[in-house]
């Protein structure tokens, strides 16, 4: 073999030997990647959501209310005794008013002239209310008149929420409607209203113009009540008193004579 073949074998001896080099090493570098991929897969925790975002989803995921569902809610509780205020529009509003995670129905409705005497039952299948009423003090049996527009907010029962037949729940709100009602969203709300002085909120909110003012009705655990945000300083504190019954008074052992007032 002459000089220039020998020379000519060893060059490609020696580029067969670095490819077969580079390619061992890109084999290796790609196991070693698709280890690394399998490793962070298995030991990456998959995000876990919370109860209320599932429930939120629930309710995302509920198609929007007709007419005919919405007036079957409203037959459900009133028996034709009461009818979807067809003048007002919209008249019916979606949310989860009570914060329980079921999709509640907010309905302008208006009393049937013919059964107002069902509407002013003694025991009625629904909890009457005045917004408007000073809370926690007594105030005469309230009445509902022909001309009245109310508010019936139906909570809904179960994953099927107002819809569902055991869905019978309702609040029948007076001097509760004005211009421009629309639900909001409690997380919405509060991202819109943040630095200002807030109710304790455990559902969604009805917003309007009620007497010229923009309010809001909005569930406190136990009623609805309004919430301005113009004049907002609190909420009363709840005071359970029983008639008969005196506060207990302090008893100093050294003084069992004097009463409080004399100390």
């Amino acid at each position: 073999m002459t000089h220039l073949n020998q020379h000519r074998h060893l060059k490609i001896r020696n580029q067969l030997t670095f490819s077969n080099f580079g390619l061992i090493t890109g084999t290796v570098l790609l196991l070693m990647c698709g280890g690394c991929a399998k490793h962070e897969t298995a030991t990456t925790p998959t995000p876990q959501s919370s109860p209320a975002d599932q429930s939120t989803t629930k309710i995302a995921l509920q198609s929007s209310p007709t007419l005919d569902e919405v007036n079957e809610a409203v037959t459900r509780v009133f028996k034709n005794a009461a009818t979807i205020d067809s003048k007002r529009e919209p008249n019916f509003f979606a949310g989860d008013f009570n914060g329980d995670g079921s999709p509640d129905i907010a309905v302008i409705v208006k009393p049937a002239p013919e059964k107002l005497a069902e509407m002013n039952q003694e025991f009625p299948p629904w909890i009457l209310k005045d917004p408007l009423s000073v809370a926690y003090r007594p105030t005469t049996p309230l009445r509902i008149a022909a001309s009245d527009v109310l508010l019936a907010i139906i909570h809904g029962y179960g994953p099927n929420g107002w819809r569902d037949d055991q869905a019978t729940q309702t609040y029948l709100l007076k001097n509760a409607v004005g211009l421009e009602v629309k639900a909001h969203s409690k997380s919405n709300f509060a991202r819109a209203n943040q630095g200002k002085k807030l109710p304790r909120l455990s559902g969604d909110l009805i917003g309007e113009n009620l007497s010229g003012k923009s309010v809001y009705l909005y569930f406190d655990g136990g009623q609805y009540s309004w919430y301005d945000p113009k004049t907002f300083k609190g909420e009363p504190e709840t005071r359970v008193t029983h008639p008969g019954m005196i506060a207990k008074k302090k008893i100093d052992l050294l003084h069992p004579n004097l009463v409080a007032a004399e100390k």
